[in-house]
């Protein structure tokens, strides 16, 4: 292992970074490609800053951006112990390892890449050239009172939870791997489109958040005859949880299970003490069946950059 990923991956023992930084994750989702890391240090030689990102190669030229499966990327800081940090040393302290940072990055064409919620400091990037959309998704912080989130559901979503449990009944089933993702397929066929990443990678990167004890996977299925209509994906660390995979068959449309599934990873925060984020979808059709449940809606930057320029190439 490079040098570079051996640092990373002892960093990442010791600090908490979310699920889609870690280096094992990384290494199940980037197949199309390869992964590497920037580092930034501090004057004692310890690791301040860190910059995962994921190198894609076509006809010849590269690209940054994100791996399949992945909410979040770029860039996360690590504050130096001791006394809380004033507004203007903390400025500065981002401005001065984003910049050793953006050094790093390899040479290519193209840059995209979300930033996590808690990356709000872009400023630097901006200097440096790069372009910036806000996105939103969808988060509730503390599900420790879950009768109090379950007053700020939309009425017609209670009702479709209702519906729900009165067709289906959902069990956890964590080695349902290739049924929830043929569920997954089924909901992108039914906009006459495929997954726009093959099963393997799903299968490697659930493997290895098993092996670790941070997924589960549950399957709504009818009370009758036992037949899929749902399955959900929950990941997770010890502070918080994402909606990583859902899938649908849409025969059972009508039944509503998704939401169902919604309820169940819910309930499940609810009892670890987790706080869970939908990974909203920008989507006007999925974004309103999640505003449905009430969460609050969190920006994150997504970040751009082509680096061309008539008569003169790429750099």
């Amino acid at each position: 292992m490079p040098e570079r990923k051996t640092r990373y991956t002892d960093f990442c023992r010791n600090h908490y970074l979310p699920l889609h930084l870690q280096p094992w994750w990384l290494d199940a989702v980037c197949q199309q490609g390869e992964w590497n890391v920037c580092l930034s240090e501090a004057g004692n030689g310890a690791i301040a800053g860190v910059w995962p990102y994921f190198l894609h190669h076509k006809f010849g030229l590269k690209t940054v951006r994100m791996p399949p499966l992945t909410a979040y990327g770029g860039p996360w800081l690590i504050s130096p112990p001791g006394k809380e940090q004033g507004a203007y040393k903390r400025s500065e302290f981002e401005k001065k390892h984003l910049n050793e940072l953006l050094k790093q990055l390899p040479r290519h064409l193209f840059f995209r890449q979300s930033l996590h919620p808690d990356c709000q400091n872009w400023l630097p990037l901006y200097w440096a050239g790069y372009r910036q959309t806000t996105r939103y998704t969808r988060v509730f912080d503390d599900l420790s009172d879950l009768e109090k989130t379950l007053a700020g559901f939309k009425n017609t979503l209670r009702t479709d939870i209702k519906k729900a449990e009165r067709a289906t009944t959902i069990r956890r089933e964590d080695g349902a791997t290739a049924l929830l993702f043929q569920l997954h397929t089924l909901s992108f066929e039914r906009q006459n489109k495929r997954p726009p990443y093959p099963a393997r990678i799903f299968y490697d990167l659930y493997a290895a958040l098993q092996q670790r004890g941070h997924a589960a996977i549950w399957i709504a299925r009818d009370r009758s005859n036992g037949a899929p209509h749902a399955g959900l994906c929950l990941v997770f660390d010890r502070h918080r949880a994402s909606v990583l995979m859902t899938g649908a068959d849409p025969v059972f449309k009508t039944h509503s299970a998704v939401w169902g599934l919604f309820m169940e990873a819910m309930q499940y925060c609810s009892q670890q003490n987790l706080s869970l984020d939908f990974e909203g979808s920008m989507n006007r059709d999925i974004e309103r069946g999640f505003r449905a449940f009430g969460g609050r809606l969190v920006p994150y930057h997504h970040i751009r950059k082509v680096n061309w320029k008539p008569g003169v190439g790429w750099w």
